[in-house]
């Protein structure tokens, strides 16, 4: 489980990532039976206030672009996470 600082709506918050699947790149090969989609780079996440504690007000008022944002966060913190162990 990771935590990180960031904001929505421009409230600060915390996120809490519960689980995180790595992004693996697509494998191409000439011959198709050897190649493979990319796939991962995905998780489940939720809002905590600065106390730790849940805060689904903060997430019901969540924009689809604070939510697209977020994602992208999510996304470069867990990556540069995985890519350091």
């Amino acid at each position: 489980m990771t935590e990180f600082e960031s904001y929505v709506s421009d409230i600060p918050c915390i996120i809490r990532v519960t689980y995180w699947e790595p992004y693996l790149p697509p494998i191409i090969r000439a011959d198709p039976g050897d190649s493979h989609p990319g796939e991962g780079g995905w998780g489940e996440w939720e809002v905590l206030d600065l106390d730790g504690r849940p805060y689904p007000e903060l997430e019901g008022v969540m924009t689809e672009e604070e939510r697209a944002r977020l994602n992208r966060t999510i996304f470069e913190h867990m990556e540069k996470q995985h890519d350091a162990d």
